[in-house]
């Protein structure tokens, strides 16, 4: 294994014994090892690659499980080559160039024993780095030349040319050239076949950015081909994680294939020209284990989301730059590329291989049609809640109470939370922009004043189906404290997730009612919003202003510091008692919240997320705007949710 001294360029290239486990196979890598770290094989190292000018072999150290050197050969329990080089990078290249030598000698000292053990000790080949497999992706997509294999209601799937006598020559060939094939995945063994690979081109009607974030998340609601789940098993850097994909059972005549599911290392990146990239490769992991009634199949597959052609590049800048610039309107051209071994009973003879990754390369229409829906109007109407809405609005107009104090503690800490004081608190407001006094003429944001409504608590409840009003449930807090007799006035903020499982994020607010009677900025919207019956004025006028603090570049992307009026984009309800004001967001009539917020909940124990809550000042009389609330929500476990 190695281990990295970033500060000091150094890496040490630890050999550890491990006969007991792995018999001969360890023996013979520790008698490559040790002829690597005698100098037998620096000519072969370097040969080719420049790197002997920038390294010094500054010794070779061995250790017992103390820590104390010894000379004795025969009783090291490590081995260690120590290289000393100018730079980190040339650090990284010495330590692929080492490792593929080292494996390219144990590919040959054991060619003998695989002739008569039956793969017994296949050879692993050294994958290299994602980002130097992001290249060889993208450079073998260009490269390669397809020609048409099958035509599935309109959609062309493709086949590499060369499929016509061997169907993945090209593919097997390039990444074996690059070293980027595991000899596990597609043997060449004579006993067996090629595997298939296909392409599928398809225009999305949608930003680069939520295509992205609809392939990253997959939402269930946009499921209805072959892909039954997909988990984060672990987030291992801003451009890599580990995921466990299922697969549903799939029709090949005469009768239906066992479900499948793959380990996968999924990694990616946005290129300078907007584009985004994708790879997908088979490994494994302790938290991925097999699954009872699933095969286990294995995948190298690529996406590519490309902008359209016509964007100017002295417009783009790079990736970042190119989102901020997109509309609405725009599209890209979403790429699947893969080849898969199926395991199990399907045949490679009679198509059926093929039939199997057409089925998979086929979920992009998945990705196509839960983007569409978002290009036309949303149809709602439910009878019973209107009529609940009327009895509501008939309700008289509550007199202002006395702010915080004792009924305050009380509705903050009974129940306790379920989320854990430790997962939110109240951000800074002057880290928030806002409309300044003069916006309307200069377009001037200036920072926030301090929120008007104080953060009591926030709840993360699980729910059977997305629950509106949930302050009058029998188990909220804020039914309890009524129930109580406790005179207060809160403001509720529940963001209905869409499941399964159902989530409820809610967020009580205590605040001083006689400031929305005051006249100011604030007061002249606050007082036809909070005590009006125009829904419409609502949407018009609510706006959540997000923030990522610290978190994965994905979410960075896809949740954009601006402020946004939540109602014209998703649907919210509104309740309007005596003792609270509710206002619920239903993420899931988005699709493209949908996926965003999806995206995030899986990242959500690695990110910090501040949201500001104001009312959109218009006219000079409304301005400068100010908070009404705010929350920062800190590494949030999902897991914690507790059923209401």
């Amino acid at each position: 294994h190695f281990i990295l001294r970033q500060k000091s360029s150094v890496k040490n290239i630890d050999f550890k014994d491990k006969d007991k486990e792995n018999g001969g196979t360890a023996n013979n890598t520790r008698k490559v090892a040790a002829a690597a770290a005698g100098g037998t094989l620096f000519g072969a190292f370097t040969s080719g690659l420049g790197l002997f000018g920038g390294m010094m072999a500054v010794g070779v150290v061995s250790a017992d499980s103390s820590g104390n050197k010894q000379s004795g050969v025969e009783n090291m329990k490590e081995k260690s080559l120590v290289l000393a080089c100018d730079t980190y990078q040339e650090a990284e290249s010495w330590v692929n160039a080492i490792e593929g030598q080292i494996q390219y000698l144990s590919e040959r000292n054991l060619k003998g024993h695989e002739k008569n053990s039956d793969n017994q000790y296949r050879s692993k080949r050294h994958i290299p780095h994602p980002e130097v497999r992001l290249d060889l992706v993208e450079k073998w997509i260009t490269a390669a030349k397809w020609s048409l294999f099958a035509t599935h209601e309109g959609i062309r799937i493709l086949q590499p040319q060369s499929a016509l006598e061997d169907d993945s020559t090209f593919y097997e060939s390039f990444f074996a050239a690059n070293g980027a094939l595991d000899s596990n995945f597609n043997s060449h063994n004579k006993n067996t076949h090629s595997l298939p690979c296909l392409r599928v081109n398809l225009p999305i009607n949608a930003s680069i950015t939520d295509t992205f974030a609809c392939i990253m998340n997959f939402a269930q609601s946009g499921r209805s081909g072959i892909i039954k789940s997909i988990r984060i098993v672990q987030c291992i850097d801003n451009f890599t994680d580990i995921i466990h994909l299922k697969l549903d059972p799939v029709y090949l005549h005469p009768s239906w294939t066992a479900p499948r599911d793959f380990c996968l290392m999924r990694y990616w990146r946005d290129n300078s020209d907007g584009s985004y990239v994708i790879c997908l490769d088979s490994t494994t992991h302790a938290d991925c284990p097999l699954v009872q009634d699933y095969l286990r199949a294995e995948m190298h597959g690529a996406y590519v989301i490309s902008p359209p052609s016509n964007k100017s590049k002295n417009n783009i800048g790079n990736g970042a730059a190119y989102l901020e610039d997109e509309g609405e309107g725009s599209e890209c051209m979403l790429t699947f590329v893969a080849q898969v071994d199926c395991k199990g009973w399907i045949w490679h003879a009679f198509g059926y291989q093929k039939r199997y990754l057409q089925e998979l390369l086929l979920h992009v229409l998945d990705v196509r049609d839960s983007l569409d829906v978002e290009r036309f109007l949303h149809v709602h109407f439910d009878p019973v809640f209107e009529a609940q809405s009327a009895s509501s609005s008939a309700a008289g107009q509550s007199s202002a109470t006395a702010a915080a104090g004792e009924s305050e503690g009380s509705l903050a800490t009974i129940p306790p939370p379920i989320l854990s004081p430790s997962m939110w608190s109240t951000p800074d407001a002057s880290t928030f922009k806002v409309r300044g006094g003069s916006y309307n003429q200069d377009k001037v944001k200036v920072s926030s004043a301090p929120n008007l409504f104080k953060l009591a608590a926030i709840d993360l409840f699980e729910v059977p189906d997305a629950t509106r009003n949930i302050a009058s449930h029998p188990n909220n807090r804020v039914y309890l404290a009524n129930q109580r007799g406790e005179k207060f006035w809160a403001f509720v903020f529940n963001i209905m997730v869409p499941g399964p499982p159902f989530l409820s994020f809610v967020a009580y607010f205590i605040a001083d009612k006689s400031k929305i009677y005051e006249e100011t900025p604030f007061g002249k919207i606050a007082r036809p919003f909070f005590d009006g019956n125009d829904d419409e004025f609502r949407n018009n006028r609510f706006k959540l202003i997000p923030k990522v603090v610290d978190g994965n570049m994905i979410i960075k992307m896809a949740v954009k510091d601006t402020p946004t009026l939540l109602g014209n984009k998703l649907k919210q309800y509104y309740h309007k008692e005596e003792h609270y004001f509710e206002l619920d967001v239903d993420v899931g009539s988005s699709s493209v919240a949908r996926n965003v917020v999806g995206l995030a909940m899986g990242y959500s124990k690695n990110i910090v997320v501040d949201m500001g809550l104001c009312l959109q000042g218009n006219d000079e009389s409304e301005l400068p705007e100010i908070l009404f609330g705010a929350c920062t929500c800190i590494h949030v476990d999902a897991s914690t949710a507790k059923k209401l």
